[in-house]
C-alpha cells in the first residue's frame, strides 16, 4: 500500500490546526458565526475521515474503511457548504467595511478560499473516479489536506510571532511575509510528495498549481480596489440559496466521480 505512514502525518496536523486555530476561534466557540463553525466541523471532519481511511486501510480494516470512504458522501457536502458559507461571510464583512485598510485581507482572501474550495473538489472528485488505482486514490485522498497547512502556518506564525501581525500603520504589510512562508511550506510539501513517485503523482502537482495560483492571486488581484468591490456584491446573494446551490453541486461531484469511476472498473 502507498503512503503507509500518511495517518500519522494527518494526526500531526489536526494537533497543529486544533493548535493553530485555537487562540481565535476554539477558545470562545460561541463568540463565533454560525458559517465559521460549519466550516470548521467540515474541515475536522474530513480530516479525521482521511486520517480513519489511512489507517484502517494500512491496518487491514477494510470494512472500516470503507465504511470511512461512504462517510466522506456525508462530509463532502459539509465541507463545501461550509466553505461557501465562510466565503459569503467574508464578502458579507467586507461590504460593511469597504476602504478600510483594516479589511483589505477579506477580499483577497476572495480569491484563496474559493480556489481553496474548486482545488478540493477537484482532487475528490479524481479520487472517486480512481478508487481502483491504489496509487492514484490514495494519492488524490491525501492531496485533499494539503490546503489547510498553509492556514495553519500562518496563524501560528501570527500569534507566537509578533513580527507577522499587521499592525497599521508601521506594519501594514507584514502578514503577507507569513502568508507566503505558510504557503511556501505548503507548495514544497506538495512538490516533494510528487518528486517521491512522479508516474503517481498528479495529484499533488494539481495541489502545487492550485496553492500557487492562490498565493499569487493573493497578492495581486486581490488587492486591487476594483477586485474588492465585486467580492462585496457576493454579500447580496441570499445565504440560502448560496447553501442549495452548494449543495446540489457538490451531490453532482460526487455522483459523477463515482459514475465514472464505476465505468472505469468495468473498462
Amino acid at each position: 500500500m502507498p503512503l503507509s505512514r500518511a495517518h500519522y502525518y494527518l494526526i500531526a496536523l489536526l494537533v497543529f490546526t486544533l493548535w493553530a486555530f485555537w487562540p481565535s476561534y476554539l477558545s470562545d466557540l460561541p463568540a463565533g458565526k454560525p458559517a465559521w463553525h460549519v466550516h470548521a466541523a467540515g474541515s475536522l471532519l474530513w480530516v479525521g475521515l482521511a486520517i480513519l481511511q489511512s489507517w484502517s486501510i494500512h491496518s487491514g480494516r477494510r470494512a472500516l474503511h470503507r465504511s470511512a470512504g461512504l462517510a466522506s458522501f456525508l462530509a463532502f457536502p459539509l465541507f463545501l457548504v461550509g466553505g461557501l458559507m465562510a466565503i459569503h461571510a467574508e464578502s458579507v464583512t467586507l461590504a460593511a467595511h469597504l476602504g478600510d485598510p483594516e479589511y483589505a485581507n477579506f477580499a483577497q482572501f476572495g480569491f484563496f478560499d474559493p480556489l481553496a474550495n474548486i482545488g478540493f473538489s477537484l482532487l475528490f472528485y479524481g479520487g472517486l473516479k480512481a478508487r481502483r488505482n491504489i496509487q492514484l486514490h490514495a494519492r488524490y485522498m491525501l492531496s485533499t489536506v494539503m490546503f489547510l497547512v498553509a492556514p495553519v502556518i500562518w496563524r501560528l506564525l501570527r500569534t507566537y510571532f509578533h513580527f507577522f501581525n499587521s499592525g497599521p500603520p508601521e506594519s501594514p504589510h507584514n502578514f503577507s511575509y507569513a502568508f507566503g512562508l505558510g504557503n511556501l511550506v505548503a507548495l514544497a510539501i506538495a512538490i516533494y510528495l510528487y518528486r517521491k513517485a512522479p508516474k503517481h503523482g498528479q495529484p499533488f502537482l494539481i495541489a502545487a498549481g492550485f496553492i500557487f495560483f492562490q498565493w499569487s492571486l493573493f497578492e495581486t488581484a486581490g488587492r486591487l480596489e476594483s477586485w474588492a468591490l465585486l467580492f462585496s456584491r457576493f454579500s447580496t446573494l441570499p445565504l440560502t440559496g448560496v447553501i442549495v446551490v452548494t449543495f446540489a453541486v457538490s451531490v453532482a461531484i460526487m455522483w459523477r466521480g463515482w459514475v465514472l469511476g464505476r465505468a472505469s472498473e468495468k473498462a
